[in-house]
């Protein structure tokens, strides 16, 4: 009886144990996910939307569109971006929550974004939306995101909503 008792304790601190790790690996992931993803809203507004999305994609990645058929990997990423040739729009965001798999090599964010940029008369516009990610931890150990979309939004009412 005792070693049944012994067994159950030892069985039981190992599974505590193991749980552990995992709420570990998983609040690491979250972390850098916040972290990645605030690393690429910063490189979108500095470098642009194009080598911030090209830097931080999966080669598997896939962008869905509004209207429009997804983009499917990084080529066809790239063509997207070489085909819409716009340099003076900012894209910047925030992610509102994320989390990760036990495993802490997969993730998602959510948030807002705002874009600002020009129509074909020169006018300024802007627009609001939001937007979620799935991250991957790639074998180098970098996250990239591998499925990203949105949808648009009327503008914010108030300063919670804002970037």
């Amino acid at each position: 009886m005792k070693r049944l008792v012994l067994l159950f304790i030892c069985a039981f601190f190992i599974a505590s144990c193991n749980r552990s790790v995992e709420e570990n690996l998983s609040q690491k992931a979250r972390e850098e996910i916040i972290q990645t993803e605030k690393d690429f809203s910063a490189m979108s507004e500095s470098r642009g939307m194009k080598e911030a999305f090209l830097n931080y994609a999966a080669d598997d990645v896939v962008k869905l569109r509004n209207r429009e058929y997804p983009i499917v990997g990084i080529s066809s990423l790239r063509n997207a971006f070489e085909a819409d040739n716009d340099t003076a729009s900012i894209l910047k965001w925030y992610p509102l929550k994320a989390d990760a798999a036990s495993s802490g090599e997969l993730g998602y964010t959510y948030g807002n974004w705002e874009y600002t940029g020009k129509d074909t008369t020169g006018k300024e516009i802007k627009a609001y939306g939001n937007y979620f990610t799935v991250w991957k931890k790639n074998k180098d150990g970098i996250w990239k995101f591998t499925l990203d979309g949105g949808n648009t939004t009327p503008p914010p009412v108030n300063n919670e909503e804002k970037l």
